[in-house]
């Protein structure tokens, strides 16, 4: 778990404390009710996760890419054999 000092709520900038919810431990606003700022255990706020999610999309989009793991070899190629 990162250390209170370097988490800053993503809402409102202030100070976090460590709390327990019905999913495990997180970063709460000190704040809170007022603030309703969170972050998870690793001290990623929803919108950092959100954005993992989004280049992890767009990492296996890559992956599946017509033209992923395509090799050229001239020796099987016809178009290359006729220009021979």
């Amino acid at each position: 778990m990162t250390k209170p000092e370097n988490v800053k709520c993503p809402e409102c900038d202030g100070e976090m404390v460590s709390r327990t919810g019905k999913y495990g431990v997180f970063w709460g606003c000190k704040k809170f009710p007022e603030c309703k700022g969170t972050r998870d255990s690793q001290g990623r706020s929803k919108a950092d996760r959100e954005m993992e999610k989004v280049n992890k999309e767009i990492d296996k989009d890559d992956k599946d890419s017509a033209m992923s793991g395509f090799s050229f070899n001239k020796k099987s190629d016809p178009i290359w054999k006729q220009m021979k």
